[in-house]
This record gives structure tokens, C-alpha cells and sequence, in this order.
């Protein structure tokens, strides 16, 4: 019983490790109709496993930087207006352990890469930001 109630941890119910996150990821060079897809909101699922994510708060779009190659054969980085940077904000309930941060068993780490699912687009994206408004524990 008292395994099933606490975890391994015995000091602290397992709801009690649950903590509100706020994460943002970046998903790079899409078209903008994609990022107007994210805009409309939603839940997110994770691609391979189909577990919920969280919920979309906002989505901010920048024009994106490409490589791009020019006559003389030479790379450069610029600035194009056929594709955008999608900075996607999602809410969600994670369940803080001593080593990892998970959202229905789905590891959140800053820096991850991570596919995810919409009602209206599939991306794949890093986590860029994450939040713990209650400090993410001991």
C-alpha cells in the first residue's frame, strides 16, 4: 500500500511531486502555414507514443535563417521569407523525480528533440525553455 501511495520516495506523495510546466519548443524552418496551423491551438501530442504533451498557449513566428547557396558556390546564412520559426508554449502537468521531469511519461529535458502532434500539424522541435513555478523540488 504504501509503495502503490508514495513511490519509492516515501517522504512525499507521488500527487505531490506533480508541478504545473510551463516549456517552450522551437520548431525550425517550417512554412508559415504550418506555424498558423500550431497557432489555432489545442492539445499536443507526443508522436511516438501519442501521450499528451500539454496544451498549446501561444505560438510566436520569426522569419527563419537558412543556408543558402549563392552563384559563386559560397554558403551563406540569411534570412527567408518562405519559411518560419515557430516558438510553440505549452502548459502541462509534469511529474517531477529526482533526475528527470516527465509529461505522461514523456522525458522533458531543455535541449530534447521532440515530435509532436496537433489536430492540425506534425512537427518535430526542441525544448528551448522549461518553467517550474514550484522550483522543480529539493
Amino acid at each position: 500500500f504504501l509503495y502503490a501511495k508514495f513511490g519509492r520516495d516515501l517522504k512525499n506523495e507521488i500527487a505531490a511531486r506533480e508541478q504545473p510546466l510551463d516549456y517552450c519548443i522551437v520548431v525550425m524552418g517550417i512554412r508559415p502555414s504550418t506555424a498558423d496551423a500550431l497557432k489555432k491551438g489545442g492539445k499536443a501530442f507526443e508522436f511516438k507514443t501519442g501521450a499528451e504533451i500539454g496544451t498549446i498557449r501561444e505560438v510566436r513566428v520569426e522569419p527563419a535563417d537558412v543556408w543558402t547557396v549563392l552563384d559563386q558556390g559560397s554558403w551563406v546564412r540569411m534570412k527567408t521569407g518562405d519559411r518560419v520559426d515557430a516558438y510553440v508554449y505549452l502548459d502541462a502537468t509534469a511529474r517531477v523525480g529526482e533526475n528527470v521531469i516527465t509529461v505522461n511519461g514523456v522525458e522533458i529535458r531543455v535541449g530534447a528533440s521532440i515530435g509532436f502532434t496537433t489536430k492540425w500539424a506534425q512537427v518535430n522541435g526542441y525544448v528551448m525553455t522549461m518553467e517550474l513555478p514550484g522550483g522543480g523540488g529539493e
